[in-house]
């Protein structure tokens, strides 16, 4: 049995058809294979620049939402700072007191300042005084409702209302405790940044 054939045009196929095969063997490994490789590394690079741009986008979102929240925050803190006193400012507040009691015509027995204390936040100090007050029960609830209702803010809490004693004219007096409360922006902005 032979391997090559005999005819010589057979031969010549033969040679023509291992030749063919060579070519496109070499083909194969040295345009097809490696350009497959290129490409499939050239998609892979595509790939990762797309995921970064994405991974990129994302940030900048992230980036702009926290701009947008730092912006809201501080127009809540200087809404705040409006609304709630500087130290100096206290003083200030119990005279708007003691004028608001003195146009009811209510009597302050007494007026305890305690000392301030930081805010669970770290921003503030809270203010806090212990008043007692005689006068009309509705002279009481004026006072009360016009504190609450400051520019700034203060907050009252009634500790007790009990009778006191009647006037020559027979009006019935009442003696009030309660407490007011603020919050005060320490010098330096905040507790921990310079308050106290």
């Amino acid at each position: 049995m032979a391997l090559l054939p005999e005819d010589q045009r057979d031969q010549y196929r033969l040679l023509g058809v291992i030749i063919v095969l060579a070519i496109g063997a070499a083909f194969y490994l040295y345009m097809y294979r490696p350009r497959t490789v290129e490409l499939e590394e050239i998609a892979q690079r595509v790939e990762e620049i797309e995921f970064q741009n994405e991974v990129a986008e994302a940030r900048m979102a992230d980036l702009e939402g926290m701009q947008r929240e730092l912006e809201l925050g501080e127009r809540q803190y200087a809404v705040l700072q409006r609304l709630v006193p500087s130290r100096g400012e206290v003083p200030a507040i119990y005279e708007a007191i003691a004028s608001e009691s003195q146009s009811l015509g209510l009597d302050f027995i007494s007026v305890v300042p305690a000392v301030p204390v930081p805010d669970t936040t770290g921003y503030f100090l809270r203010q806090n005084w212990e008043l007692e007050l005689e006068g009309e029960y509705h002279d009481v609830g004026r006072l009360l409702s016009r504190v609450a209702s400051f520019e700034r803010i203060v907050r009252p809490s009634v500790e007790t209302i009990m009778p006191s004693r009647s006037t020559n004219a027979g009006r019935q007096l009442v003696r009030a405790k309660f407490d007011l409360e603020t919050y005060v922006i320490p010098p330096g902005g905040g507790v921990e940044g310079g308050g106290q």
